[in-house]
């Protein structure tokens, strides 16, 4: 991608995000202005279709986030930054017409030191004292479909958070008894708290279609593969910060050079890839079972 193309190319390519700046609080319920609608958040339908402007796009289109942050380890004897990663997150909106929403991820990302941005290839393990070599980051297309419900949102004046937690186990592709280094166990279970922020003004004007937002992350994961902590008790926290991009200077110029290097198109297909693959399948695929 031409790194110097006008805003019209790039919002085409980022599906056309319509955006528009508005004021305003929160309102009642019942009433409107000139600004835009009221939203009845009490009702399951409306209160997705605002969740769908902020994280998404309440139309058909693609949606990006550029994010970053550091992965701690904490154990019982200890806490501390492991290595930082940074990436981007494509998001395939649909409109289901009937008040739910599908979305279809993608995510390239490579890892750091903490607080950096220049990919690593390497860097020393605070709990083992060795080296580790991390493997990029390439996870998708993951689906999910969201039925009208109640999310639990947070307002104060014109911001408004909304932060949903998320369960996952499942059967580690990793087994402990051939991957004894690399493998947490049987079962991965996983805790993903990714949270919005945004203003309530944008959300209620009718004329915005992909409401302005940034991201928090705050995952509880099992130890990373690369980390070769195997069965050894503690997690890996996930912490950063991404937002919703509308400007191709909202990436960083490395992570925008890395995603152009390593898959060309990304930003512009809404299927950079067509089969399904993970961090964990990657690793299989990438690596030696090890037991040093």
């Amino acid at each position: 991608m031409n790194s110097k193309m006008d805003r019209r190319a790039l919002l085409q390519g980022l599906g056309a995000l319509s955006l528009a700046s508005t004021a305003g609080g929160l309102h009642a319920k019942s009433d409107s202005t000139k600004n835009g609608s009221a939203i009845d958040f009490s009702d399951d339908v409306e209160n997705l279709r605002a969740y769908a402007k902020l994280a998404g796009t309440v139309e058909d289109g693609m949606v990006h986030y550029w994010y970053s942050g550091t992965i701690y380890g904490f154990t019982p004897e200890k806490t501390a930054a492991m290595v930082g990663w940074t990436g981007l997150l494509k998001m395939v909106w649909r409109n289901l017409g009937n008040g739910s929403f599908h979305f279809r991820n993608y995510d390239l990302a490579y890892f750091t030191n903490p607080g950096e941005s220049t990919r690593i290839d390497q860097f020393v393990n605070p709990f083992t004292g060795k080296i580790n070599r991390p493997i990029d980051v390439v996870g998708g297309p993951f689906d999910v479909v969201l039925s009208p419900k109640q999310y639990p949102w947070t307002m104060s004046g014109d911001d408004i958070w909304v932060t949903e937690p998320n369960f996952f186990k499942y059967k580690n592709k990793l087994s402990p008894q051939d991957w004894p280094l690399a493998s947490s166990g049987d079962l991965l279970n996983l805790l993903y708290l990714d949270g919005f922020q945004g203003k309530l003004s944008d959300i209620r004007n009718d004329s915005i279609k992909s409401a302005p937002s940034t991201l928090n992350v705050h995952h509880v994961n099992p130890w990373y593969p690369f980390f070769k902590m195997g069965q050894r008790t503690g997690v890996n926290v996930w912490h950063g910060h991404g937002k919703k991009i509308m400007e191709l200077s909202d990436i960083s110029p490395e992570v925008l050079a890395y995603v152009e290097e390593v898959s060309p198109g990304f930003i512009e297909s809404d299927q950079p890839w067509p089969t399904r693959t993970d961090s964990y399948k990657e690793y299989k695929e990438q690596r030696k079972p090890s037991k040093k």
